[in-house]
């Protein structure tokens, strides 16, 4: 599978800060404020690296660092540019309609992007090259909890189930598919084996 189609590629950008959330939502104290285009570069730059941990059977790692990142992005939703589809540029001209279709364009490739990551960990988290790296059913129940608290959190901005926004019923159920997987595995007896 070609991982880079996955995710909207922009330039990579070096050693940039992103917040690091702790709820209910606000920034640790002595954090930066992302500002948009170079951290959404850093955040897809990472989103890659996750794409690459799910190939090399690096399953935990890889919804860790997919939580942190959701949650950097819910966190500083605002600050990133991603809390609505209408474009910062006046649209008075029609080059400034043209770079506002972009930005609007942006946006929602990223969030596609960050969806996609989401859906294609989740379709292969059954392939953890060792037992440390498996995604356990307490792990499965968190991350449900998460995609949760993500979705109440991003639907004051209308980020929920579109296009542009977290895809909360997908992943949702895409969790579900690998609960119930988990515990057929689970009451089969198989688990003990490996």
């Amino acid at each position: 599978m070609d991982i880079n189609r996955l995710l909207v590629s922009q330039p990579a950008t070096p050693h940039l800060k992103i917040s690091t959330p702790t709820y209910p939502g606000s920034p640790a104290p002595g954090s930066t404020v992302p500002s948009s285009s170079a951290e959404l570069a850093a955040i897809q730059e990472e989103l890659q690296t996750v794409l690459e941990y799910v190939d090399h059977g690096m399953i935990l790692k890889s919804f860790d660092t997919l939580s942190r990142l959701t949650d950097i992005v819910v966190t500083n939703c605002e600050q990133l540019g991603l809390a609505s589809d209408n474009a910062s540029i006046s649209t008075s001209t029609t080059t400034a309609s043209i770079t506002a279709t972009q930005e609007v364009d942006q946006k929602s490739g990223f969030w596609t992007g960050l969806n996609n990551c989401w859906l294609f960990a989740f379709s292969h988290y059954a392939n953890a090259r060792s037992q440390d790296q498996q995604l356990k059913e307490p792990h499965l129940h968190h991350l449900h909890n998460n995609v949760k608290t993500w979705a109440d959190t991003l639907e004051k901005y209308g980020l929920v189930n579109y296009e542009m926004g977290l895809w909360e019923q997908d992943i949702l159920e895409a969790i579900e598919v690998c609960l119930i997987s988990a515990s057929l595995f689970s009451s089969s007896g198989m688990d003990d084996i490996l």
